[in-house]
């Protein structure tokens, strides 16, 4: 016998079960969905807040900058915008100068304070100032058949310095391709009195200068504050005097010519003939015989000639314009040659002569008659009694 169910009654029971059984995953879909849906709010809500909050600092901070007014943008008013269900609500809080442009916007009658801005003060640059400089006066002048640069410098602690601190002058010449300065005058302050010469006598020589010619040129120098001074003006450095008077010594030379009157002084040594020269004003060089111990003063000298038997000596004031000779010398001796001149002469006379002479090659010295033989050109030597005579040596 076949038997058949109605089966729809469990079929529906069943399926009744099923719906059942799914309903908390339905609910948890749901509550998924209205999560995402609030965070979506929320992040569109708080972008849009800090755009908001971004343009009113960029406006705020423009108007600060370039010192003007700039009304911030109306501020979002919260309570028009409508308030769901799937939104979280927001509580904003109002900054003090945003109710103030609140408040003129609701009152138009309200007139808002204006900021006061204190200016920053910019700050103190340092004082710049010129120290420790020197300014220059010169001077280009025709004197004794020469041309004389003068140069006067000053000295200033500062710029603000009303006149200068001390100030000098000095002269430039070229010798023997050697630039020379030689300072004249020394000036220690404007009011102090003024000090010359102020370069060593052999420096002054050098550029043919003397000390009674270099206070007359010192007389010519130009100063910033139009002082003018004569050469009695000036007082002597100090220490100048006593080194003018020192004698420098050069041993196997002798300086001919220009002997005091009643020379020589016998019997004495070589340091007390030079003592005696550094205490007599007319003596500016000496010369010993050191065979005879014999002491020639002499009011100057120019020509030095060799003499291994002679020591000279010399002051300042001419030991710069000293020449030194090459003249070898002999005794009964005639040097033949070519003479172009033959003139009465004293024999340190004829010597300096031929040795100051480029063009005289030798002398001859006639000691009984007083004259002098000068010669351009030298054949030989030839003994002669009572003739004095000399030749230079080759390349002078």
């Amino acid at each position: 016998m076949l038997i058949r169910h109605n089966t729809a009654l469990l079929e529906r029971a069943v399926d009744l079960v099923v719906k059942q059984a799914a309903i908390p995953t339905l609910q948890a879909e749901a509550a998924a969905y209205d999560k995402i849906a609030r965070a979506n709010a929320f992040r569109r809500m708080m972008t849009g807040g800090s755009i908001a909050v971004a343009a009113v600092g960029i406006g705020f901070g423009a108007a600060l900058f370039f010192g003007q007014e700039h009304k911030l943008p109306p501020a979002i008013d919260t309570t028009l915008t409508e308030k769901r269900d799937d939104r979280i609500p927001t509580t904003e809080t109002v900054p003090q100068d945003r109710k103030a442009e609140r408040t003129k916007a609701a009152d138009p009658d309200v007139t808002p304070k204006p900021e006061t801005t204190t200016p920053t003060p910019a700050p103190k640059q340092p004082d710049v100032i010129t120290a420790d400089f020197n300014k220059f006066l010169t001077r280009e002048i025709d004197w004794q058949g020469s041309h004389w640069s003068l140069v006067s410098g000053h000295h200033f602690n500062d710029e603000h310095d009303a006149t200068w601190d001390h100030a000098w002058c000095y002269t430039r010449r070229l010798v023997n391709g050697v630039d020379v300065n030689a300072d004249l005058v020394n000036r220690p302050s404007p009011t102090a009195r003024p000090q010359a010469p102020v370069s060593p006598a052999t420096t002054l020589a050098s550029v043919g200068l003397n000390d009674a010619s270099a206070l007359e040129l010192g007389s010519k120098c130009v100063w910033l504050d139009k002082g003018t001074f004569s050469a009695s003006d000036y007082e002597a450095p100090a220490g100048r005097a006593e080194m003018a008077n020192k004698l420098v010594a050069q041993d196997g030379w002798d300086a001919m010519g220009f002997d005091l009157p009643s020379m020589p002084l016998w019997n004495v040594s070589f340091d007390q003939c030079q003592t005696q020269c550094e205490g007599d004003n007319r003596c500016s060089a000496i010369t010993y015989d050191k065979k005879h111990s014999a002491c020639f003063m002499k009011g100057d000298a120019s020509v030095l000639v060799k003499d291994p038997d002679a020591t000279m000596a010399a002051k300042q004031a001419v030991a710069g314009k000293l020449q030194y000779s090459s003249l070898v010398f002999y005794k009964n001796t005639v040097v033949v040659g070519d003479s172009y001149s033959n003139v009465p002469s004293a024999y340190a006379d004829c010597v300096m002569a031929c040795a100051a002479d480029q063009k005289c090659l030798g002398f001859n010295f006639d000691s009984p008659n007083k004259m002098c033989s000068m010669l351009d050109h030298v054949d030989s030597l030839s003994l002669f009694k009572g003739v004095a005579s000399g030749s230079k040596t080759a390349g002078n």
